[in-house]
């Protein structure tokens, strides 16, 4: 037996886990909540970033910091501010100010400190060569997600699901749309459930994070389902098992590459991005692993049991109609005999007649 196979036959324990994690994301999420982001909860950034080919010293990022404190003295706002991430780390020196601060101060600000970075790129200094890219970002997402919030987002997933359930339905079989809509939906569940574990700071956005989860294992999922109806056709899957036939369909390496590709794509996205946009790349990070599980190892493990219910009812017709045939068959040969006995009798008949006369 296969790895696959053991792994396909492990419902109950995949279904365990599963509802573990979950229910212990809902007993955090009851207690605490998500963990907010900060850096982007009502309030009003501007953010310095060197480009990421430029080698970022330390001498650099005193003097870029050196740089921005002066200027907003200058215009006012000294310790008005604080420091959200450090140009070390990712090239990004994100500065946070409340969401009351005078606007034209700050537009005052980031134009002093693009014009002063400028001058020193172009001097023999530290900064020399560097380009900098300085913006301004004003920010009211919330920290604390409302439950008017979370039920909006638990219709839109609703929504999501049945659009799942009917396409899969009809595009393949109805025990298919069934895993495939529990599957996405364990996906979600789980994603949730450990980017409120580990506590990834998210905002209002997690409601994206979550749907990003349904959709991506429903598309991994639907990789298996493709394969399944081509294989299920054939005289060699028939003659299968329903753990051989379920387990050799799944789609490992096509649903692992699908996977990495976003990794990669997210990893890009959280490098260039500013630190709110991470943090959003990180949990759907977690969105890719945990619908990968769901698409490879839950859906082919919950859709098991229902092929082996459809086998059995096929199979059940199928000596239906055989003994159904069987007795049509019998009936036929049946009247066939009384046919020639009766036109033996009557040929018997008229010869007796015939000699008669």
């Amino acid at each position: 037996m296969s790895k696959m196979n053991k792994t396909v036959g492990k419902f109950k324990l995949w279904a365990i886990l599963s509802v573990l994690v979950i229910v212990a994301g809902i007993v955090i999420l009851a207690v605490f909540g998500f963990n907010p982001d900060t850096t982007v909860s009502d309030v009003k950034t501007l953010s310095v970033e060197l480009e990421s080919y430029v080698d970022i010293s330390d001498a650099r990022v005193e003097s870029v910091k050196e740089i921005c404190e002066s200027e907003f003295e200058k215009a006012g706002l000294k310790d008005a501010y604080t420091v959200k991430a450090d140009m070390s780390n990712g090239g990004e020196l994100l500065y946070v100010f409340d969401k009351n601060t005078d606007d034209a101060k700050l537009n005052e600000a980031k134009d002093a400190i693009g014009a002063a970075l400028n001058a020193a790129s172009e001097g023999d200094g530290a900064l020399s060569g560097a380009f900098f890219y300085v913006s301004r970002g004003s920010e009211n997402a919330i920290a604390v997600v409302p439950s008017g919030y979370i039920w909006r987002g638990a219709l839109a997933g609703a929504v999501i699901l049945l659009v799942i359930f009917v396409y899969v339905s009809v595009r393949y079989k109805l025990n298919m749309g069934i895993a495939g809509t529990v599957s996405s939906l364990v996906g979600a569940l789980l994603t949730l459930a450990v980017v409120a574990l580990v506590r990834i700071p998210v905002t209002t956005s997690v409601a994206y994070i979550g749907a990003f989860a349904l959709l991506f294992t429903a598309l991994t999922s639907m990789l298996t389902f493709n394969k399944m109806r081509e294989n299920f056709k054939t005289d060699e899957y028939k003659a299968m098992s329903a753990e051989e036939a379920v387990s050799s369909s799944v789609q490992t390496k096509s649903v692992l590459f699908f996977a990495l590709l976003s990794i990669i794509a997210l990893v890009l996205v959280g490098a260039i991005a500013v630190t709110s946009v991470r943090w959003f790349a990180v949990a759907a990070l977690v969105a890719v692993v945990m619908g990968t599980f769901s698409s490879l190892i839950f859906m082919p493990a919950i859709y098991l049991p229902m092929k082996k219910i459809s086998d059995k009812r096929a199979a059940e017709r199928a000596r239906y109609d055989y003994k159904k045939g069987a007795k049509s068959v019998k009936a036929a040969a049946k009247a066939d005999a009384k046919t020639e006995t009766q036109s033996a009798a009557d040929a018997e008949k008229n010869s007796a007649d015939e000699s008669a006369e």
